[in-house]
């Protein structure tokens, strides 16, 4: 009889395959050159807030537009009830960071650690929602 194959215990990056399906875009409050880097580097397509958007453009006003173009809203900012209301009524899907005031080493380090769970979200839940990033690599959608 043969013996079982003993399952690997070593994560591996089979699971980030799927990251090239969703652009992520920083906004003004997450943009930073540390946290656009890292994505880039795990093979994410990132955009910034800077390239599309005057720099005090209204939350209201690129909120639908960038929930519209599909892409995925990280931000550091925590949404007051009209920009969670703009990204639901845009099936949006957005990432909040609740790191305090963390530098960009830090947002790097908190995203890239919760890009798995992140992506397991993205797979298999439906827009729009809001998930909030925290420490330690935990993501919770709310609805």
């Amino acid at each position: 009889m043969a013996a079982k194959k003993k399952k690997s215990t070593t994560r591996s990056d089979t699971s980030l395959k799927s990251l090239n399906l969703y652009t992520f875009f920083l906004d003004r409050a997450s943009e930073s050159k540390t946290l656009h880097e890292a994505l880039k580097a795990k093979g994410a397509r990132v955009e910034l807030h800077r390239e599309h958007f005057d720099k005090d453009a209204d939350d209201q006003v690129w909120l639908p537009e960038v929930c519209q173009r599909g892409w995925v809203v990280i931000s550091h900012d925590q949404f007051n009830e009209l920009e969670k209301q703009a990204i639901r009524n845009a099936s949006g899907r957005a990432f909040l960071i609740v790191a305090g005031d963390a530098t960009g080493e830090q947002k790097a380090t908190l995203v890239t650690g919760a890009l798995r769970r992140m992506l397991r979200i993205l797979n298999s839940t439906r827009a729009p929602f809001i998930a909030k990033v925290y420490r330690a690599n935990r993501v919770n959608v709310l609805r």
